[in-house]
C-alpha cells in the first residue's frame, strides 16, 4: 500500500480543498493510504473530518502565525512597485524552503507528496529529498518573458516535480513543462435527479466569487444597476468590510486605498433590492437547483470549477472572455461569454438568460452533455494511473 501525503496551503474554502477531498474519497483505499497536512487551521479541517480523512494541522508557529505563500498566479501577481511585499514573501518562501518545510516533513512517512497548489513550490525540494512529489497546478500560472518570478518558479517546478497535474489546458500551457505535465480535469458527482423545468424560469442567479476583484466582484456589483427589477443575484463567499484605525496617517491611507471602494461595494450588495447575500456556500448544488444560471465574470485568467458544477446540474453559465474560460463555456452553446470588466454586457447577458426559458434550458443541457464526459468521477482512473507510474 502506497502512502500519500497531501499538503494544502490556505484557510479559505473553495474549489481547491473541495476537489482535493473529492479526489481522496474517490481513490482506491485498498491501494493507497492518505494523510493531509494543513498549513492553516480552518473549516477545511472539519470537512476532512466529515469525510473521515486522516489529517493534521501544522503546529509550527511559523506556518500558524507568519507564513504567507508567494502568489504564483495571474490573480495574485506581485507588481514591481510592491517592494516590501515582495521582500517579505521572498523571505518567507526561503525560510519555508530551507528550514521549516524540512522540519515539518520529518514528522511523516510517505511514498510521495501531493502538493495541492502551484504556490507550494517552497515544498518541492524538501519533499523530493524524501520521496516522489506531485504538484497540482490549480491556478493560471503567471507568465511573461521579462517576469523573473515566472522563470524562477518554473525552474523549481521543472527540476523537483516528478509529475505535474494541470486542471486545464490553459494552465498546462502556462507552466511550459510538457514532458512532466498531464491535464486531468477536476470532477464532481453527477446528480441523479433532473432540475425542475420551472427553475429555468427563475429570475435568480448565483455568484460565488466573494469580494475578490479578480473574480469579478466589482463588475457584478456595477451590473446590479442595469438588471431588470425582478432579477435576484445570490452573492456567495466572504464579504467582510475593512476597518480604518484612528490615527490621521492610517485614515488618509484608507481613504486613498481600494479598501474604501471595496467597503462601499459590500454595503451596496447588502442593501440593493436585487441582491441576497448567502455567504460561504459548502453545498453549491442546493443553490444551483434553484437558480437559472451561474455568473463567473472573472477579470483575470481562471478555470472556474463552479461552472463545471453548474453544467452538471444542467444549468447554463455566464463567463468573461479571459484565457481558459473558453475550455468550459462555449458562447451561445452552453452559456454566454461577455467582455471582462463590462457591467453593461454582464447585465444584458443576465437579463437575456433569465427571460428566455428555452434558451437557458438548451444551454444547460448542452453543458451537461459535455460535463459528464470531461468532469465525471471516471477521472479518478487517470489519477490512479499517474500514481502507479510513480
Amino acid at each position: 500500500m502506497k502512502k500519500i501525503l497531501f499538503i494544502h496551503h490556505a484557510a479559505g474554502w473553495g474549489g481547491s480543498p473541495n476537489c482535493m477531498i473529492n479526489l481522496i474519497n474517490g481513490l482506491d483505499h485498498s491501494k493507497y493510504e492518505f494523510e493531509v497536512l494543513l498549513l492553516k487551521d480552518s473549516v477545511i479541517a472539519s470537512k476532512l473530518a466529515e469525510s473521515r480523512i486522516n489529517y493534521k494541522v501544522s503546529d509550527s508557529i511559523f506556518y500558524k502565525k507568519y507564513y504567507q505563500f508567494f502568489p504564483h498566479s495571474e490573480a495574485g501577481y506581485i507588481k514591481w512597485y510592491q517592494v516590501f511585499s515582495f521582500i517579505k514573501l521572498s523571505v518567507l518562501w526561503i525560510l519555508s524552503r530551507y528550514f521549516f518545510a524540512k522540519k515539518e516533513l520529518a514528522k511523516y512517512a510517505f511514498d510521495f507528496v501531493h502538493l495541492n497548489s502551484s504556490v507550494l513550490t517552497d515544498w518541492l525540494a524538501p519533499a523530493k529529498e524524501k520521496g516522489k512529489v506531485i504538484i497540482h497546478i490549480r491556478e493560471p500560472f503567471r507568465k511573461g518573458k521579462l517576469d523573473i518570478c515566472h522563470h524562477f518558479f518554473k525552474s523549481i517546478i521543472s527540476k523537483y516535480a516528478d509529475k505535474i497535474i494541470a486542471i486545464s489546458e490553459d494552465n498546462a500551457r502556462r507552466i511550459g513543462v510538457p514532458n512532466k505535465t498531464k491535464v486531468i480535469y477536476d470532477f464532481s458527482e453527477i446528480p441523479d435527479t433532473l432540475p425542475l423545468k420551472s427553475s429555468y424560469a427563475s429570475k435568480k442567479i448565483l455568484y460565488l466569487g466573494g469580494s475578490s476583484s479578480s473574480k469579478g466582484f466589482y463588475t457584478i456589483v456595477k451590473a446590479l444597476d442595469y438588471l431588470e427589477k425582478d432579477v435576484m443575484v445570490y452573492f456567495g463567499g466572504n464579504y467582510i468590510t475593512s476597518k480604518k484605525s484612528g490615527n490621521l496617517f492610517s485614515t488618509l491611507k484608507f481613504m486613498l486605498s481600494k479598501a474604501k471602494i471595496r467597503n462601499a461595494s459590500i454595503r451596496k450588495i447588502y442593501n440593493h433590492p436585487n441582491t441576497k447575500v448567502i455567504g460561504l456556500v459548502y453545498n453549491v448544488n442546493d443553490y444551483l437547483k434553484e437558480v437559472c444560471c451561474l455568473v463567473s465574470p472573472f477579470s483575470v485568467s481562471h478555470f472556474s470549477f463552479p461552472v463545471v458544477e453548474t453544467h452538471l446540474q444542467r444549468k447554463p453559465a455566464i463567463g468573461s472572455d479571459v484565457e481558459g474560460m473558453e475550455e468550459i463555456i462555449k458562447h451561445e452553446v452552453n452559456g454566454l461569454i461577455i467582455p471582462k470588466n463590462n457591467p453593461n454586457a454582464l447585465a444584458s447577458a443576465i437579463n437575456d438568460l433569465t427571460s428566455n426559458i428555452e434558451k437557458a434550458k438548451r444551454y444547460g443541457e448542452e453543458g451537461y452533455r459535455v460535463a459528464i464526459l470531461k468532469f465525471s468521477p471516471g477521472n479518478i482512473n487517470q489519477f490512479e494511473l499517474l500514481y502507479d507510474q510513480l
